[in-house]
């Protein structure tokens, strides 16, 4: 008899080892693309590891303004310029960010008269 709860003791801790291995080595994702009216994200990378962020504008779409790409300790602005379908801006990360990071891209025309306006927001959120 006791052999036997030796056995089944070392049997359900062989298998809550097993399952506590399994969760552990679950990839993670950081890759990941969408957009939001005219503005378009894409996420390079995996698990927390973001190797590029990329701004883009959807099919046939132009216009005259910048992107700003924030979140996970990223805020920066691109430079004002024409920026026509495939285009695009590619931030260079090489880094993990912060498990639970969104990431931005926001599209800003810039107005003949001056000011600028929000051509969509599209995000993206690093986790495991």
């Amino acid at each position: 008899m006791l052999f036997k709860n030796v056995f089944r003791r070392a049997a359900v801790s062989a298998v809550a080892v097993t399952a506590a291995m399994s969760t552990l080595v679950v990839p993670a994702q950081a890759g990941m693309s969408g957009c939001n009216d005219i503005t378009c994200i894409t996420i390079n990378g995996s698990g927390l590891s973001v190797h590029s962020i990329r701004a883009s504008l959807t099919w046939r779409s132009k216009i005259y303004g910048h992107f700003h790409i924030w979140g996970g300790g990223i805020d920066m602005n691109t430079h004002t310029a024409t920026w026509t379908h495939p285009e695009g801006y590619t931030l260079r990360v090489g880094r993990d960010l912060p498990n639970r990071s969104v990431v931005c891209v926001q599209g800003w025309e810039h107005q003949s008269g001056g000011g600028t306006r929000s051509i969509g927001r599209a995000c993206g959120e690093i986790k495991f």
